[in-house]
């Protein structure tokens, strides 16, 4: 009777979350599991029976997840956009691989938030409207200075757009995008916290373009409909909207445009220096500001393709990565000051502690349970 009670509180939408984070059809999953498709199909409707202990064991084993996992009741989430920065390729799988890594972070960061004091939301929504319709590439040029007013930044370079996001009250982690053709993602519902997931296979001048990408979404798009986001025609113009946002914020036209004066890429790697962003991304920003032509641009793309850096450009190596923090000194802050124990933390959580250190970026096997029995002192950093 214990073991059925136990069995009966198995979440089918767990099954479905775990599957589709891995990136398994139910046909694949069925294979790996060694078990029919229409029995994993039945697993992942309510209403339905619910898997014994030895296939939740092996569904538990091939997805990676806990055995509890199954166990853990949803936490209240209405339908939201997720915004891909994604090539062409990207796929509706790749898609859903990181949708649902982003319902991860969210519930590891609502666990820390709970124990901890986490900073204010201070993002900015700046179109309202309750359908779409596009923004002049001139208005997002003002509100991108808006942002920058609103945060006290000046008209300088941006040190750590990582950090600063997250002082902002955002939530970001990172992951390897490598074989899903996304290079970041990004989501932000009604009285919830803004969440980012960057792709951690990029140079650093690249991925700040992209978190910046991001934050387009977030000041622009935040009140979109999924029915509008998905309609092919506005997704190209949402994410044009999102890149222009990207361009005026890193590189304001009032003082990036006065920094910039000739087209030899010997200026364009000292700008790079300077504001950290690719010698792409500053050139097309001076097409943007009339300061270039559609031809010196494509001189300047021919010329990075001959040197073959088009791909890895020059200072990409010296430009630091920029690194996620809340999360890892929020774990860390719970477990140094006993607020949790790792084990607390795994039972709750309920995912494995190779997830959490990924999205917390934290170090391999920190949430590892130490020695039972022995109590271990910490000191505060």
């Amino acid at each position: 009777m214990e073991a059925n009670n136990r069995f009966s509180k198995f979440i089918p939408e767990r099954l479905v979350e775990a599957r589709e984070a891995r990136g398994l059809t139910a046909a694949e999953l069925a294979k790996d599991v060694g078990i029919s498709q229409q029995a994993i199909s039945k697993f992942e409707k309510r209403d339905s029976s619910s898997p014994s202990f030895e296939t939740i064991e092996k569904i538990s084993s091939v997805l990676n997840v806990p055995v509890h996992f199954f166990y853990k009741d949803i936490i209240p989430f209405e339908e939201s956009v997720v915004f891909y920065r994604s090539k062409s390729a990207a796929t509706v799988k790749s898609k859903k691989i990181h949708a649902n890594k982003l319902k991860w972070i969210r519930e590891v960061s609502l666990y820390a938030d709970a124990l901890l004091v986490f900073p204010k939301i201070n993002v900015p929504r700046f179109v309202t409207r309750e359908s779409f319709i596009p923004t002049d590439f001139e208005e997002i040029e003002e509100m991108a200075n808006k942002v920058r007013e609103q945060w006290g930044l000046g008209r300088g370079p941006i040190s750590n757009i990582v950090l600063l996001l997250e002082k902002m009250g955002a939530v970001v982690a990172r992951s390897p995008f490598s074989t899903h053709s996304i290079d970041a993602c990004s989501m932000w519902k009604p009285l919830d916290r803004p969440y980012i997931l960057l792709s951690n296979d990029k140079t650093a001048s690249r991925s700040r373009f992209d978190i910046a990408h991001e934050l387009g979404h977030l000041v622009l798009h935040s009140y979109l409909k999924v029915s509008e986001f998905n309609n092919k025609e506005n997704y190209k113009r949402i994410e044009k909207e999102a890149n222009r946002f990207a361009s005026a914020f890193l590189l304001p036209s009032t003082s990036f445009g006065r920094e910039i004066f000739t087209s030899s890429l010997d200026h364009l790697i000292s700008l790079k220096e300077r504001w950290k962003v690719s010698i792409n991304a500053i050139a097309y920003r001076a097409v943007q500001l009339e300061i270039f032509n559609e031809y010196q641009y494509i001189y300047i793309k021919n010329n990075l393709a001959k040197k073959d850096w088009l791909i890895k450009e020059p200072l990409d190596e010296k430009i630091p990565f920029e690194e996620p923090l809340l999360l890892k000194q929020a774990f860390e802050a719970i477990i140094n000051n006993n607020i949790k124990t790792r084990q607390d933390v795994l039972n709750e959580i309920r995912l494995h502690h190779e997830e959490i250190e990924a999205i917390a970026n934290l170090e391999n096997n920190y949430l590892v349970p130490k020695e039972p029995g022995k109590v271990f002192t910490f000191k505060i950093k």
